[in-house]
């Protein structure tokens, strides 16, 4: 397969995978220690970095899926959508060009990544989500 579908589709499964297996408690591999002295041996700091690298592969996970939102908003158009997600499209345009023909993803990806870990995709929804009274329940 190609495009959208393929190869960065392929990329989204392995970390969702990937997230599976990390998710795993890591208090499954506690082992007596000392001769039975000590009944468990701290997991934490090994649970820290799986934790670090679960927020790592689905903020790649979600820069697919807003790749391909968007891409799939293109063959709606003229049509538009609700006026926050045409903000979160307009972000991602900001940096990733519609796609014509099949190309190299990486640098979209890691482009549309950056905007999750700098929180731009959250400051371009949250006024919506003031204003929402369904979201003020919660």
């Amino acid at each position: 397969s190609s495009g959208i579908n393929g190869s960065s589709g392929i990329n989204a499964e392995y970390g969702v995978s990937e997230n599976k297996t990390l998710c795993f408690p890591s208090s499954a591999d506690t082992q007596s220690t000392s001769a039975g002295k000590e009944d468990h041996v701290s997991m934490g700091g090994w649970s820290a970095r799986k934790a670090l690298r679960v927020v790592k592969n689905l903020e790649n996970v979600l820069a697919i899926e807003l790749i391909a939102a968007c891409q799939a908003l293109e063959f709606k158009r003229p049509l538009r959508t609700t006026e926050p997600l045409e903000a979160v499209y307009n972000l991602v345009r900001s940096k990733v060009e519609p796609f014509a023909k099949d190309r190299e993803f990486t640098t979209d990806i890691e482009a549309v990544q950056e905007m999750i870990e700098n929180n731009m995709v959250w400051e371009t929804v949250a006024p919506y989500l003031d204003s929402d009274p369904l979201w003020n329940e919660f």
